[in-house]
């Protein structure tokens, strides 16, 4: 059975689900003291989580780039569950709906369902290889007009709603799958 770790800021959204489904060694619940290093902040990170020997990191609403010294300690074994559909590409093949507010954003440009993706991390924001993505969750025809009106109260208020129905439902077993097929031999036993 795969031996991760979870990184987390406050919560972990589909923590339980994935659980059922990997040993879940530790789970750091990590907020980055104002002013601190970040560098220093992802080495001490790494420091803490090394014992563990874990297969995989996992970000679970960690609202955190990392930085080289995480990338470093556990290279092309970092998964983060992110709330937009990262396959979805710009013409210069970045992520279409990076960052914090990828459900909003969205939302915003008129797409009419969301998904949720499970990623390898690396040093560019939301842009590596997507490992899993959830099923189509329709956005309400009253929330794309609302979009269009620029009433962003209602815009806001169901993108939270929108990406809290995503990460209950799917982020344990996107997490799960993603992790199937970054270490497949191990996951299988």
């Amino acid at each position: 059975m795969l031996n991760v770790a979870v990184l987390c800021s406050k919560r972990a959204p589909g923590l339980e689900a994935l659980r059922e489904r990997v040993h879940v060694a530790c789970v750091l619940d990590r907020q980055l003291p104002r002013g601190h290093d970040r560098e220093a902040f992802d080495a001490a990170t790494a420091s803490l989580l090394l014992p563990y020997d874990v297969d995989a990191v996992i970000l679970l609403g960690y609202l955190y780039i990392l930085t080289d010294p995480m990338l470093e300690a556990f290279p092309g074994h970092i998964l983060n569950v992110h709330d937009s559909d990262l396959a979805l590409r710009n013409d210069d093949g970045s992520p279409r709906y990076p960052g914090l507010h990828a459900t909003c954003d969205a939302i915003n440009a008129g797409e009419h369902e969301t998904r949720s993706s499970v990623h390898l991390v690396t040093r560019h924001l939301d842009a590596g290889p997507v490992l899993a993505r959830s099923n189509a969750f329709p956005v309400a025809p009253f929330v794309s007009v609302a979009a269009v009106r620029g009433e962003q109260d209602i815009v806001r208020a169901y993108a939270y709603a929108q990406r809290e129905w995503m990460m209950r439902s799917t982020w344990g077993a996107l997490a799960s799958e993603a992790l199937g097929r970054l270490i497949p031999q191990k996951a299988a036993a």
